[in-house]
């Protein structure tokens, strides 16, 4: 029976992941609408504790052409205990930027506050009528909110963008497998937004109508959970509205942000990425996401049984290749967009790398064992 179910889900696995590849190429040959739209823009960028980081970021969104009449940014810090504030409120001095606005939010004490309850809390002093979002450790490139909003047409709730690392020459090789494990993610979410099943995207650059998300109710019913304001509310726009949702592939709207650099931080953050699966609105989504996890659950446990000779090798390798090939074509297709194809040298690796890693994320996720920010 064994065989059969490991089987069942290699072939199920091997079609999901075409599946993706597949609705990635829909995405690559989709057109910019024809009509283009000029309309105000804020960009949420919530940050605790981020001193350190937080200036270049700040650099690079102050290089935007998108025209300051029509852009405001707001910077909302977000229970620090550095000098996130201080740094912030010096950089905007400085530049004269007065289009940039600096908000202070604290919650009550009495409960836990997340990265979606900051958001909540600067969208009372938004003005544009499209909202970006990204973190206080990424970097922008200036045609970012330019690109962004030139995806929008008429019928599109929701632009999502690309996140990769930021590499140079003192990465190291955790760095590099990291960078390709995430654009695994990250690609796989665009294959799906391209065959019109939206599930996953990164609000490290996401970009959404205001009007669709108070039409959604924002963060309504999952705001006490620690992630999710980026793919459960992609995920609640595809399911309670009419509104369309598609990605940027453009390279000028690729944002960058750094990878971590511990194992235990590495798990953690997967982990807290894993916790919000249990909410996907739909049971379809659900099944579909455990059967990925059952899937990786056996090849983790099968391998060495199959080397102590306990499980048919054969059917192992099946298995195997259910998973290689068409993941390698996805990557191939994938880090072209990411303009880091050298990266691929280093898939065996990962791919080795990723099935335990998938194991342990998904059982910590499950069970909430993960740390968040300070002050939550």
């Amino acid at each position: 029976m064994i065989e059969i179910l490991f089987l069942i889900l290699s072939i199920f696995y091997g079609g999901t992941i075409l599946f993706f590849y597949l609705g990635l190429k829909k995405e690559i040959k989709r057109p910019l609408p024809e009509k283009r739209w000029k309309p105000r823009v804020t960009v949420l960028v919530p940050a605790r504790n981020e001193a350190h980081r937080i200036v270049n970021t700040l650099k690079s969104l102050k290089e935007q052409t998108y025209p300051t009449s029509l852009l405001q940014v707001i910077i909302i810090e977000d229970h620090s205990t550095d000098h996130t504030a201080d740094v912030v409120r010096q950089f905007i001095d400085e530049h004269q930027l007065s289009h940039f606005k600096l908000l202070i939010h604290r919650n009550d004490g009495q409960k836990p506050t997340f990265k979606k309850t900051a958001i909540k809390f600067a969208l009372e002093y938004a003005h544009g009528e499209v909202i970006l979002t990204t973190d206080a450790d990424c970097k922008v490139q200036p045609r970012w909110v330019e690109s962004m909003v030139e995806h929008y047409d008429d019928n599109t709730g929701m632009v999502a963008g690309l996140v990769t690392f930021e590499l140079d020459e003192k990465s190291t090789l955790f760095h590099r497998l990291q960078t390709l494990e995430f654009a695994g993610l990250v690609l796989s979410g665009v294959g799906a937004v391209g065959n019109e099943h939206p599930l996953i995207c990164n609000g490290s650059n996401l970009s959404y109508r205001r009007a669709a998300f108070d039409e959604v109710g924002g963060f309504d019913g999952h705001e006490h959970l620690p992630s999710g304001d980026d793919d459960l509310l992609m995920q609640n726009l595809h399911h309670h509205t009419r509104w369309k949702i598609r990605y940027n592939l453009q390279p000028e709207a690729i944002n960058y942000t750094r990878p971590v650099d511990s194992l235990s931080e590495f798990l953690n953050q997967r982990a807290r990425w894993a916790s919000k699966s249990t909410n996907y609105p739909g049971v379809l989504t659900s099944l579909f996401l455990l059967g990925i996890y059952l899937f990786y659950l056996l090849l983790f446990l099968m391998t060495p049984l199959a080397i102590l000779h306990k499980f048919p090798l054969s059917i192992l390798m099946i298995g195997y290749g259910m998973k290689i090939i068409p993941e390698f074509m996805i990557m191939r297709s994938g880090l072209r967009i990411l303009q880091q194809s050298s990266l691929l040298r280093w898939f065996p690796v990962a791919e080795f790398f990723q099935i335990p890693y998938i194991v342990y994320a998904g059982f910590a996720g499950f069970f909430k064992l993960f740390k968040w920010k300070p002050n939550t």
